[in-house]
């Protein structure tokens, strides 16, 4: 369940940082193209796409998840992991290994085991994350609830302290202002009107029993219309959900940084969009020129109480105050034609595209030990059970010979996979025959270095198969192998190409040949 939580968190976190990373981009080059109310609201797919874990079948998310699940298989399952398993285990891992014949038992020494601790490394990493993975869910759980806890109570603590110091507006000529206003906007609630000197700019507050809060009515006629014109425009958008859902959104993704920068993104294009929308409603330079002065005369207001996150006032910081001015003065620049038009919807389409096709991955939900899950990884990427008559590829037999390359130097036993092996393939014999643990080591009955040739390749080339290489030869190689030097590693990264009669053989000869019952069988299936 722990497991499955964190995926979805932080699967929805990193789809919806790529849709806030194209946002931003799309903000930065159409900024001036493009009317602020469109800017506001695309903000919306990225919350939606951070918050609802709806995705296509296939999507970015559930691929990345695939990429990362096969770089876990690599660690989890790469040659050197029986290695690394010996050495977490405390056994000693042998120096040397054993070549036999008919007569004789040479031993060669091997390089160090640099690469087994490399992997031993890897998956005590990867042990250490997936054994605290419930305390990450349940820390995480934790700060979520707190942070969430933590607004309202500071913004319901906010509104009792404007609300106990303020009281009711009862001028009759402003009261009738706002009355009209109302009916303008097509506002149909009482919208109360307050007045607190103690703050420092006109605010709206309340969901349920909405209120503008003034910190004086000594405003011109004028003045007090484009101030009540701008709070009843943030409670006609609904602004005030706006904000709260991108609350939520922080508090979820309290982690991501990118939902941060988007947070104050969208509160920096909530004032803008809606001075647009209010200068929209005007006729003239001069009127826009008296709005841009109430926004002054409000940034000048004596109070001293700040509001709160999850407000909506009418004058903010200074430098957003230079950047709601320079936007008042050039309104007429953002005028609808056919081409913004096309544009607008040629980007919201791209953006809602890329916000539905990021998607949202959850993985499996599994509450065992790190060392059943490893099981279930090899048994994952093994598939289901072998037929002895299923055919193993040409990019097969390549894979189990070199591999074999890297354990060990005995001739006969590659030589078995080469008349399989592709063109490709047998060109990497060599190389890879030089790149191995044991390149450089001395046959001890000839006193020559042990290398492999292209004649011996060739001459192996020539003796072409009668049939396909099928799972029952593999079974037979692995067991010949087994039954010569009884080293687990040689026969390893063949187990997925074997029958479940052949894996059983071969544990059953490495378990008497160990003393012991080291091994299950079922456990290669």
């Amino acid at each position: 369940m722990a497991w499955a939580i964190l995926s979805l968190v932080l699967s929805l976190s990193v789809a919806g940082g790529l849709v806030v990373i194209l946002t931003f981009f799309v903000n930065l080059v159409f900024y001036k193209k493009i009317n602020f109310k469109w800017h506001y609201y695309i903000w919306i797919v990225a919350i939606v796409r951070l918050l609802l874990p709806f995705a296509p079948e296939e999507n970015l998310m559930k691929h990345l998840a695939k990429h990362i699940y096969n770089i876990v298989q690599t660690n989890v399952t790469s040659p050197d992991s029986a290695n690394a398993s010996k050495i977490l285990s405390g056994q000693k891992e042998p120096d040397s290994f054993t070549l036999q014949d008919n007569t004789k038992t040479d031993t060669i020494k091997t390089s160090g085991n640099r690469q087994d601790k490399q992997t031993m490394q890897r998956n005590n990493i990867l042990e250490t994350i997936w054994n605290v993975k419930e305390y990450i869910c349940i820390f995480w759980i934790l700060i979520t609830l707190l942070l969430f806890l933590y607004k309202v109570t500071v913004y319901r603590s906010f509104v009792k302290f404007v609300q106990a110091g303020s009281t009711p507006i009862d001028n009759i000529s402003q009261l009738e202002t706002l009355s009209l206003a109302e009916a303008s906007l097509n506002i149909h609630n009482a919208v109360d009107l307050w007045v607190n000197p103690i703050i420092a700019s006109p605010m709206l507050i309340g969901f349920f029993h909405p209120c503008i809060v003034l910190p004086n009515t000594s405003l011109s006629g004028q003045e007090f219309y484009y101030t009540i014109l701008h709070e009843l425009m943030h409670y006609k958008r609904k602004d005030m959900y706006y904000k709260w859902i991108i609350q939520a959104v922080t508090c979820i993704h309290w982690f991501n940084p990118l939902v941060y920068a988007a947070v104050r993104s969208i509160n920096r294009l909530c004032e803008l969009s809606c001075d647009e929308a209010v200068t929209a409603r005007l006729e003239s330079v001069k009127e826009y020129k008296e709005y841009a002065k109430t926004l002054l005369n409000a940034m000048a207001a004596p109070g001293v109480y700040k509001e709160h996150t999850a407000t909506l006032t009418l004058s903010e910081n200074k430098k957003l105050l230079k950047e709601r001015l320079e936007a008042i003065m050039n309104i007429n620049n953002n005028k609808k034609t056919i081409a913004s038009t096309v544009l607008i919807a040629v980007l919201t389409v791209a953006i809602t595209f890329t916000g539905i096709f990021t998607g949202s991955y959850t993985a499996g939900a599994s509450n065992g030990s790190y060392s059943e899950v490893k099981k279930d990884i090899i048994k994952t990427q093994r598939g289901s059970a072998n037929s002895k008559n299923d055919t193993i590829t040409s990019a097969q037999a390549d894979k189990m010979a070199l591999a074999l390359i890297d354990k060990i130097w005995v001739w006969e036993w590659i030589e078995f996979f080469v008349p399989y092996m592709s063109e490709k393939g047998t060109k990497k014999i060599i190389p890879a025959s030089k790149n191995a643990g044991w390149a450089g080591s001395v046959d001890m009955t000839t006193g020559k270095k042990i290398k492999f040739t292209k004649k011996q390749i060739n001459a192996a080339r020539k003796h072409k198969p009668s049939s396909h290489l099928t799972c029952a030869d593999i079974d037979e190689h692995a067991l010949m192998i087994m039954q010569s030097n009884g080293d687990w590693e040689c026969i390893s990264f063949m187990l997925p190409y074997m029958s479940h009669k052949g894996i059983r053989a071969v544990v059953r000869c490495y378990n008497s040949k160990h003393g012991g019952s080291g091994k299950k069988a079922e456990d290669y299936f």
